[in-house]
């Protein structure tokens, strides 16, 4: 057998080793609010995007246990439909684009119809990180083989011990159900990986200033809580998992060796979906035989042997993670409000051809200059007290001259594609996010959340 090292090279580190061909991946999880200030109608739901899928002609690709399509694949854009998590949370996944004029085009399209199905029966895809009516919603999860394991696994916090932070798990067990974000993919070649995480890795914490947005009350100090929910979690177990590459990689080989270092928690056999207790990878290859669980109406054990191919399983959370397709994968971000939907992929793309200059400007900022961590940084700044760490002017001219370096990259593109980053501009100087406008509305969060669906 392979070493866990050897097995890590080859899923995620080859591809990046092929020609790249600068395609764009995005993914918009958006939640379906109930706009009676009810709980999500799952009928309405299966029924608004049923309707899509026929209409947009997508495939039926996956089902849950009743027979329902939870997940739907446009054969000619590669474009997907599913229901993430739950029938509460709808994400579009964009196959690969060229151009963000061409996935604005596609996405509006698509919520444009949905939308217009949803509003019949008082629904609607809103543009919120957070589902204003997760008290009331339902959290099941869709009921299939692998949300039955993830609902199973996350579950397990009320038994397992949590080593790595003092204060213990959350219980929000089903945040998956009620949580969206914005996620998107570029591609990236060996050579520059390490630069890239570094950069990027730099700029976490001014991310959280421009782009939080999924607030919740019972955590009033948070404007984003996005991070708090997956690092004090069952994915959480392993610190490795989420967050940051501490220290920064300076090689490839340390990339590999750290992600040998981060845990495995779910693998199939005979056609069942198991989890377990997580274990770091190169351990995992190592043990004779491993007790995880699979649902078939209730969770049953099974002992099973690891094998070298499981590692097609392994997978991380972090705020950038690699994938075995030879991208970067941005996950830090929340949903954003609909008709600024393309803000995310616009600034991971426009600083994606200024990497260097990005790094310099960031290592020289008042940040950093004294030795700043990223990751105690964004923790800092997902707050919603970030102003009294910072000097307000200082963060704003920061803020302008990375955007700037942005608009540069993307006009290097020659798309035109710098007009997605006008709402950041406007953010960057009144040094508010999205999470800050819901808050100076609270008393009325029926217009943000119409604002926030509006296209």
């Amino acid at each position: 057998m392979k070493t866990a090292n050897e097995l890590i090279f080859d899923r995620f580190i080859s591809p990046l080793k092929k020609p790249r061909a600068n395609y764009i991946g995005i993914e918009i999880e958006m939640p379906i609010v109930n706009l009676n200030s009810e709980k999500t109608d799952k009928a309405v739901s299966i029924a608004s995007v049923q309707k899509a899928i026929e209409h947009f002609g997508f495939t039926p690709k996956k089902f849950d246990d009743d027979g329902i399509c939870h997940e739907a694949v446009c054969e000619d854009t590669c474009d997907i439909f599913s229901f993430d998590c739950s029938y509460n949370n709808f994400e579009i996944a964009l196959g690969r684009v060229r151009t963000l004029h061409e996935a604005q085009a596609r996405f509006k399209d698509y919520v444009s119809f949905i939308n217009e199905e949803l509003n019949n029966d008082q629904h609607t895809l809103t543009g919120l990180g957070v589902n204003p009516n997760y008290k009331i919603n339902d959290f099941n999860f869709v009921p299939s083989p692998r949300y039955r394991m993830l609902e199973g696994y996350l579950k397990k916090a009320e038994v397992w011990q949590y080593t790595n932070v003092s204060a213990g798990f959350h219980h929000y067990y089903g945040y998956g159900t009620f949580s969206s974000a914005s996620q998107v993919q570029l591609d990236v070649n060996e050579e520059y990986l390490c630069s890239v995480i570094k950069a990027f890795s730099l700029v976490e914490p001014l991310k959280a200033v421009l782009f939080a947005n999924s607030y919740l009350p019972e955590m009033p100090e948070l404007l984003c809580v996005r991070d708090y929910f997956w690092e004090r979690s069952a994915h959480g177990i392993n610190p490795k998992n989420l967050g940051f590459f501490e220290p920064l990689p300076q090689s490839v080989g340390e990339i590999t060796d750290y992600l040998s270092r981060t845990s495995i928690f779910c693998a199939e056999r005979n056609g069942k979906y198991l989890f377990f207790y997580p274990i770091p990878f190169n351990e995992y290859l190592k043990r004779e035989s491993i007790e995880g669980e699979y649902y078939d109406g209730e969770y049953h054990p099974y002992r099973f042997t690891p094998k070298a191919e499981d590692v097609a399983y392994l997978r991380t959370y972090k705020q950038i993670d690699l994938t075995a397709r030879g991208t970067l994968e941005f996950r830090s971000a929340c949903t954003q409000p609909l008709s600024q939907a393309m803000t995310v992929a616009a600034f991971h793309l426009g600083l994606m051809n200024r990497v260097a200059e990005l790094t310099a400007l960031l290592s020289h900022s008042f940040l950093y200059r004294d030795g700043g961590d990223p990751d105690l940084l964004r923790r800092k700044m997902n707050r919603r007290d970030f102003l009294s760490f910072v000097d307000p002017d200082e963060l704003r001219t920061l803020l302008t001259e990375i955007l700037t370096l942005c608009a540069e990259g993307l006009r290097e593109r020659g798309y035109a594609e710098d007009i997605y980053l006008e709402p950041l501009f406007k953010r960057a100087e009144t040094l508010t996010s999205p999470s800050s406008y819901l808050l100076q509305n609270q008393n009325n969060i029926d217009k943000v959340i119409r604002e926030y669906a509006s296209l």
